[in-house]
């Protein structure tokens, strides 16, 4: 099992490197070097290196004691905690995919018989397609483009969610205006009456008005105006009720002229934010900025992942090591490490946190996460503290320590083992910590800057704006479910790992 799991962190940190000299953007692979390119390398170094030191170094015939195979077999039949691993797994899966389903590089463009991974690498000049200029095409009006031209054989395959978590705003939809049987006017797709305003654009144009109309409850009710390409007007018109009650003709000869123009359908402009659309692929719709909010919750939870990671490795290496080594040793060590943990427990964690992201100008992610750990790994150094005091008054210690055991061996092979089981048992509840706090910040405005995909700031911008309610709701929904998935993990982790609940004294 180590050796296999050693082999696998080598390969993760080589081939990470390797697409990165290659200029490949492999999902997940590229994430090691997101943040900086130094970072990467330390990062995939240092898994190669431990890849490689646990598949030598490793127990080459692993196998859990009768104790803990009766305590994941436990776990398994408390099926609330295992159905949520198994659902928590898949969200994992999900986002280690990233850019394969949410993004707005294409996965695959085929242009005059060739074939194109545009996301998958670094970067195709639009030039490749036909386009002009030495950045990247718009994909999704190449798709659109290349739908157009009948018969070329070109096409465009998009992700399934064809927008990017930050920086990809959606400025403006269009949606046509249609009237049905009962002589009222819906917008595609709705089961009420449109009110609101709608325009006719040249077709070649889609900026330029020709008219634009008022409706009320699926009715013409208002003004009408025309214009001619140069925005002069050209007519005018008073509509109630559905009927025209008054016009005005401005320049009748111009007028005669534009009528023979090529004109689009009644048009609704929808600016953000905007409702649910699955024509423009806006699943949950988009935020003010016109930001689509799946993508924004999907970079989210890739964002919270990458986090916990770096939090749980930093809170735990630390948290063991201080835990283990007071409940070990006691004595000068123990009365120092302990005053020192007084006085950060006094501190006010929330306040502090804030105070220092407030200093950082532009904090990364690794920042505020090393800044969270500051105080997190204070609570697992009391648990195994107190965990290695008991085990180190055991007779299994003293017979090692006879035997001519070293103080590492003891440490390591016998009474870290025996208190895994806390170590296992607070691992949700620390990732629900993380989640949390980082989401906290977020809303408060003292966290990640906006380049990053948050979900606290899609909470706080859905809070400041409830007449837009998909805003905040997918974002709260987001977030109850992983808390919820992970706290009915660490519940059943905690009575299948609690020997109360499964001894019987005599």
């Amino acid at each position: 099992m180590f050796r296999k799991l050693g082999y696998g962190l080598a390969a993760i940190g080589a081939l990470a490197m390797i697409f990165h000299l290659l200029e490949i953007r492999f999902p997940t692979l590229k994430w090691f070097f997101g943040w900086k390119e130094s970072f990467g390398w330390v990062v995939c170094s240092l898994l190669v290196l431990g890849g490689v030191a646990l598949a030598v170094l490793g127990p080459k015939d692993f196998q859990f004691s009768p104790q803990t195979q009766r305590q994941i077999e436990r776990f398994r039949s408390i099926k609330r905690g295992y159905v949520s691993l198994w659902l928590l797994g898949g969200l994992v899966v999900l986002a280690m995919l990233d850019n394969l389903i949410v993004g707005n590089r294409a996965l695959m463009v085929r242009y005059d018989g060739h074939l194109y991974f545009p996301a998958v690498v670094d970067s195709i000049p639009a030039t490749t397609f036909g386009g002009e200029g030495d950045g990247e095409p718009v994909y999704r009006d190449l798709k659109e483009q290349f739908a157009a031209e009948k018969g070329s054989g070109n096409w465009v395959l998009m992700p399934l969610v064809p927008w990017d978590p930050t920086l990809d705003s959606d400025d403006e939809q269009r949606a046509n205006l249609v009237q049905r049987e009962d002589g009222l006017s819906y917008l595609e797709g709705e089961s009420s009456p449109y009110s609101g305003l709608a325009s006719i654009f040249y077709d070649d144009d889609h900026t330029v008005k020709r008219q634009e109309w008022r409706f009320r409850r699926g009715k013409k009710d208002g003004p009408m105006e025309g214009w001619d390409r140069q925005g002069n007007k050209v007519e005018a018109a008073m509509w109630k009720d559905g009927k025209e009650v008054r016009s005005e003709v401005v320049d009748a000869a111009k007028l005669a002229d534009l009528e023979k123009e090529a004109l689009t359908p009644l048009t609704v402009v929808l600016y953000p934010p905007v409702p649910p659309s699955f024509k423009d692929g806006h699943f949950l719709g988009t935020n003010t900025s016109g930001v689509d909010i799946l993508a924004q919750l999907f970079g989210g939870w890739q964002i919270l992942l990458q986090a916990n990671v770096i939090y749980l490795l930093i809170t735990y290496a630390v948290g063991i090591a201080m835990g283990c080594s007071m409940g070990y040793f006691g004595g000068r060590f123990d009365l120092v490490v302990q005053r020192l943990i007084e006085v950060l427990s006094n501190l006010p964690f929330l306040y502090v946190v804030i105070i220092i992201a407030s200093v950082i100008e532009r904090p990364t992610m690794p920042i505020l996460v090393g800044v969270l750990c500051i105080f997190s790994w204070i609570g697992m150094t009391y648990y195994l503290r107190t965990a290695t005091y008991k085990e180190k008054s055991r007779d299994y210690v003293a017979a090692a320590r006879l035997m001519g055991a070293g103080t590492g061996r003891i440490i390591f092979k016998h009474v870290l083992p025996n208190t895994i089981s806390i170590v296992v048992t607070l691992l949700p509840f620390s990732v629900t910590a993380v989640i949390g706090s980082l989401t906290a910040l977020d809303y408060l405005g003292f966290g990640l800057p906006v380049e990053y995909p948050s979900w606290g700031r899609l909470l706080s911008e859905g809070s400041e704006n409830l007449s837009s309610p998909w805003i905040v709701s997918g974002a709260f929904f987001g977030t109850v479910l992983i808390l919820v998935l992970v706290t009915f993990v660490g519940e059943a982790i905690r009575e299948a790992f609690d020997p109360k609940k499964f001894t019987t004294y005599k």
